[in-house]
């Protein structure tokens, strides 16, 4: 029987899903977290254990999570992916792809040299010249604050001036920055780009934001529409510069042009599947065939 080990914080949603998708194929699905991962190396010997106990034999690594830390701990996390991949291990996504997409700086910087539209990007260090920055700044549009290692819509600001400045929580001393590509009412595509092999598959919808952030997370809702082919031409070739089998991109339509906003390697879909008819887990999983 197929090993899969699902790597996530807990049992959810997209968990179930996957797991329902993987049992229908035959495997037998586990659950753990990186956290919890240990390693012992030894006369060319490999251990990995799960909170002390040894792994079994595994054939697949489905990645739902990531977790958050020091930059050691999410060192450790990715080399623990880059070993599991050593033992021929197939595992989805893999931490190349994740490296490139978690630091949103790399990503938007691929996507700026390679032609892809993406919001004009302001990143420093320090919270002295990030404050200089924006005292100097002339506010032609408004920008947005994001974490360099953020998800889930998550600590996300609209910057107006200095007193929005002053009040961002920041421990990690870089400021990443984005034009306000701002279109009323509030609202972006999502697109999920699934690719295996010379197969790709796309799901789709429109978010609707209750605010400038149009995450499912933060309240928005989700409609199902034909989108411009243009949106998912642009979804599919960005996945493909960034070499991933399967993201969530979002673009957003400013002054006729559209924009890719971010690209997700671990993304949900929970909303999307509420306006899908196709169980869009079957189409994840069959990376792994």
């Amino acid at each position: 029987m197929t090993r899969t080990l699902i790597l996530t914080e807990k049992e959810g949603w997209h968990f179930q899903q996957l797991k329902l998708s993987l049992t229908r194929k035959n495997h037998l699905v586990q659950s753990a977290c990186l956290s919890d991962f240990s390693i012992s190396l030894n006369k060319n010997k490999v251990i990995l254990k799960i909170c002390g106990e040894e792994i079994p034999k595994v054939d697949n690594i489905l990645v739902r999570f990531i977790p958050g830390g020091t930059l050691e701990e999410i060192v450790f996390y990715l080399n623990i992916l880059k070993i599991l991949e050593s033992m021929n291990i197939r595992v989805i996504n893999d931490a190349g792809s994740i490296e490139r997409t978690v630091d949103k700086l790399y990503t938007s910087y691929l996507l700026n040299q390679n032609n892809i539209n993406t919001p004009k990007t302001f990143v420093m260090r320090g919270s002295e010249s990030s404050s200089r920055f924006i005292k100097n700044y002339n506010f032609d549009s408004l920008l947005i604050y994001k974490p360099l290692f953020g998800s889930q819509g998550d600590n996300i600001r609209l910057i107006r001036g200095s007193d929005d400045f002053n009040k961002l929580d920041n421990a990690t001393n870089i400021y990443y920055f984005q034009e306000y590509l701002e279109n009323i009412p509030n609202y972006d595509y999502r697109v999920l780009v699934i690719n295996n092999k010379d197969d790709t598959n796309v799901f789709y919808m429109t978010r609707h934001g209750e605010t400038f952030i149009n995450n499912v997370s933060k309240g928005a809702t989700c409609t199902r529409e034909e989108l411009d082919d243009e949106i998912i031409e642009m979804a599919i070739r960005s996945s493909r510069l960034l070499n991933i089998n399967f993201c969530g991109v979002d673009i957003i339509r400013y002054k006729d042009k559209y924009y890719v906003i971010e690209v997700n390697s671990i993304p949900a879909w929970r909303g999307l599947q509420e306006v899908e008819s196709k169980q869009i887990s079957d189409y994840i999983i069959n990376l792994l065939q």
